[in-house]
């Protein structure tokens, strides 16, 4: 993929993309980004795509850069430019720490507020007086007693750093996102929640990995600060949605087993973006016969689905309970590419529940518009279609792009309702309690 730079700084560019089949994401690594000047190559790394807009003719994507430049290549063999390059790096110096004084305040206050947390925390690891559970973390009961009130100061600090960046927009957040993390990485980047939503390891955010520690037990790190501050993390209204949405998953999947015993036929699920699939995990479980279900899997990452290929078959030989299974590894890039030229590999109208719970928050309209219209393409009249969506409520939104670098599409009822297809039967939209995500569904037309 070449893209042509608009606008470059230190810290991030914006480019153009004229191919039409190119589907990037929000929060996406680029792991390969290479930029050029003549036939000198100026930078090699790794970029976390930003912003996407795609005009019809274009996609316009600004990307944060991870990696260093390697500037002096641009001279080459011309001596006079070196004074101007060095001017160059010093006006960009400047620029990038004119950090408002306020927002300096409060990463600083936050600073020093988790400095102190953690040398204070540090004790109660050495501390004899405090009973240990044989892993030798302290005991449950008493570590809650220890972490709430931790928590609940951490939580004014990002109420703070919420309402300091809301106003921060365009060029001006990267370098504050860059003082933010340069202050608070060292105090927060050792739990592994973390650390896993900045780094990304996967090449995109919401991997299998993420959502299993979304899902697991909240105390994890090598030590009782870090343990705090990954279940600090954990319990933001995003994680909790998505542990919300499980349970909403597993009622959707119990539904479509209801239809199937009240027909007395097999049902056939299609679920895109699967990732690990706890919620078919779970409705293996809590169903009495799972197998009025018949799935099939679809997601891009080869890994993901040997690692949910495993997890269901553990599920299916502990409960005894045989599911009909099937895995694809296919891209939405690629399905959407061999649709168009109907040389898809899913048969059309042959699947009575299809879900997509997760992709949405990393697509443009467009894209989710066109998935739709697969995901219509490829269900029975009269069978329903669920999708999700991050809302546009979501209280920490800048805490995830300024700390995080996870940026999302986000989108409320109205918007989600927008790229919809036409004609529908039944839409229904619904958030779950933390009102962190909504819910679209609706039932494609019987044939009159």
């Amino acid at each position: 993929m070449r893209g042509t730079l608009t606008n470059v700084q230190r810290r991030s560019l914006v480019m153009e993309i004229y191919n039409p089949y190119s589907i990037i994401q929000i929060s996406e690594v680029l792991s390969e980004l290479t930029i050029r000047s003549g036939d000198q190559s100026i930078y090699q790394g790794k970029a976390v795509v930003v912003t996407l807009i795609n005009t019809g003719l274009m996609a316009l994507v600004s990307v944060t850069l991870i990696d260093e430049w390697d500037d002096l290549n641009v001279i080459r063999s011309d001596l006079t430019r070196v004074g101007s390059e060095s001017q160059r790096f010093i006006d960009e110096w400047d620029a990038r720490f004119r950090i408002r004084p306020s927002y300096q305040v409060m990463i600083s206050e936050f600073r020093a507020f988790l400095t102190e947390a953690s040398r204070w925390a540090d004790q109660a690891d050495m501390s004899k007086a405090l009973p240990h559970e044989p892993d030798g973390r302290i005991r449950a009961d008493v570590f809650d007693e220890l972490a709430t009130p931790l928590m609940r100061k951490g939580q004014e600090y990002l109420v703070w750093l919420e309402d300091e960046a809301k106003s921060i927009v365009g060029e001006e957040s990267i370098a504050h996102r860059d003082f933010a993390q340069a202050a608070l990485h060292p105090l927060l980047l050792r739990a592994p929640f973390v650390y896993r939503t900045f780094a990304k390891p996967m090449g995109y955010a919401g991997d299998y990995e993420m959502v299993n520690q979304i899902l697991a037990d909240p105390r994890q790190g090598n030590n009782t600060y870090f343990q705090i501050i990954n279940a600090f993390f954990l319990k933001s209204a995003v994680a909790q949605a998505h542990r919300n949405r499980i349970d909403i998953l597993v009622d959707y999947l119990g539904r479509a087993a209801e239809v199937g015993r009240k027909e007395n036929r097999q049902v056939r699920i299609l679920n895109v973006g699967c990732g690990p699939a706890v919620e078919i995990q779970r409705f293996i479980e809590q169903d009495l016969h799972p197998s009025s279900l018949a799935f099939t899997l679809l997601d891009f990452s080869e890994p993901t689905l040997n690692y949910t290929r495993s997890c269901i078959a553990e599920v299916s030989q502990r409960t005894g309970k045989k599911v009909d299974m099937e895995f694809v590894n296919d891209s939405v890039h690629q399905l959407l590419k061999r649709s168009t030229r109907h040389e898809d590999s899913l048969d059309s109208g042959v699947f009575d529940f299809v879900y997509c719970a997760g992709l949405f928050d990393y697509l443009s309209d467009k894209v989710c518009a066109r998935l739709l219209k697969y995901f219509v393409a490829r269900t029975r009249p009269g069978g329903s279609v669920m999708v999700t969506n991050v809302h546009t409520s979501n209280p920490q939104k800048y805490v995830m792009e300024h700390l995080l670098e996870w940026h999302l599409i986000y989108r409320d009822e109205a918007g989600l309702e927008a790229v919809l297809p036409e004609p529908r039967q039944g839409t229904r939209l619904f958030t779950d309690e933390t009102g962190a995500n909504v819910f679209a569904e609706f039932h494609v037309p019987k044939i009159a």
